[in-house]
């Protein structure tokens, strides 16, 4: 019997690591996941694009997508973002990830994505209808003084990402965008409608934090309702990554579903840590599309053909400059500003340099086989 076919549309790898990557890759396999999309995150490795795409190209248990990010912590950070969409659009990636709204990246960047220096960028991805995944903002407790990772004011607040975002979207509202972690208005449905009736091309995503379910669940009824409106805009993700052990990426997984289909009454699950909730008693149709249709729509039929001959030129080229040249302002840089990162543990990068070694020595046995 085939597979029903099923969609994360959000996961990461976290590094280079291709067996770890693999293991991740199976345990999603095993769970009935049929597509996924790899959300790259270049600001934590020089590695991750590359590696993201080598898994697109190399893991055949599902139909994997390679969404790439913009460089802003290492020796690329300073080429244009549009001369770096047009590489990674050449190497076969399916679409771009961006972290940029992200507090911290906000501050390494000095601005949010409604800077100029994006305008030319999202032109031009507007006009090919690129699919851009994009993470705005965190939970609003985050900003609580005085335990809150942002409560220092040299963050940007809350509504400063919010409001700067909103300017992206009226400068390019044609932009085929997903906002990662239903852009963090679960406490507001007032917001969350608005958002959705003054930007029809705006999708969301459902991936945890947990706080999201559990406000969800302080009106149950209004959010089935929500879903049931904007069915066709709603996608499945997790966020399930290398990092997370495997049992808490099973469970992601097993508590995202069960929230869309569970009657309106409560129930415990893990997420982060466990959680009582109401699930939002959905229509196995809306379901249907949540966790693959609107995957389909936002992404399209069949995934880009990877440049195979420039996947490999890129691995050697990067690996050459940073043997050749391994001194990277941008990266001592970053390991200042993101002290959880770990790039000061790294200060030779070796995490991205062995993964390029790997990938290269595997090229030449299968050469050589």
């Amino acid at each position: 019997m085939k597979k029903k076919p099923f969609a994360d549309a959000h996961i990461h790898i976290r590094g280079a690591n291709i067996e770890s990557i693999r293991k991740l890759l199976d345990i999603m396999a095993e769970l009935g996941v049929t597509h996924t999309a790899i959300q790259a995150l270049p600001y934590r490795s020089i590695s991750e694009n590359l590696s993201a795409l080598y898994h697109k190209l190399t893991y055949d248990k599902m139909e994997v997508r390679a969404f790439g990010g913009f460089h802003c912590t290492d020796r690329y950070a300073e080429i244009p973002y549009e001369k770096q969409f047009e590489r990674l659009m050449e190497l076969g990636f399916d679409g771009i990830k961006l972290l940029d709204m992200d507090p911290w990246l906000y501050l390494v960047n000095g601005h949010g994505t409604n800077h100029e220096s994006y305008d030319r960028v999202f032109s031009m991805m507007e006009e090919r209808r690129t699919p851009f995944l994009l993470h705005s903002n965190d939970p609003r407790p985050c900003w609580d003084a005085p335990d809150g990772q942002y409560a220092d004011p040299k963050f940007p607040s809350w509504d400063t990402i919010y409001n700067d975002t909103l300017d992206m979207l009226n400068k390019h509202p044609r932009l085929n965008i997903v906002l990662a972690h239903f852009f963090f208005v679960s406490d507001d449905i007032d917001k969350a409608r608005r958002l959705m009736e003054n930007y029809p091309n705006v999708r969301l995503d459902l991936t945890p934090g947990g706080e999201m379910y559990k406000n969800f669940s302080m009106d149950i009824d209004a959010w089935h309702d929500f879903f049931v409106t904007y069915q066709d805009r709603i996608l499945f993700g997790t966020d399930s990554n290398c990092i997370k052990s495997e049992q808490r990426n099973r469970e992601l997984n097993e508590f995202v579903r069960t929230a869309l289909t569970h009657d309106g009454s409560e129930y415990t699950k893990k997420c982060y840590v466990p959680l009582t909730v109401r699930g939002l008693y959905l229509p196995e149709t809306v379901v249907n599309k949540i966790c693959f249709d609107n995957y389909i729509a936002f992404a399209g039929e069949k995934p880009k053909a990877v440049d195979v001959d420039g996947f490999y030129s890129a691995v050697e080229y990067t690996l050459s400059e940073m043997k050749k040249n391994p001194e990277d302002k941008y990266y001592d840089r970053a390991a200042v500003l993101l002290p959880f990162t770990g790039f000061a543990n790294d200060p030779e990068q070796k995490i991205a340099t062995d993964f390029f070694e790997c990938v290269l020595s595997e090229k030449e046995q299968l050469k050589n086989f």
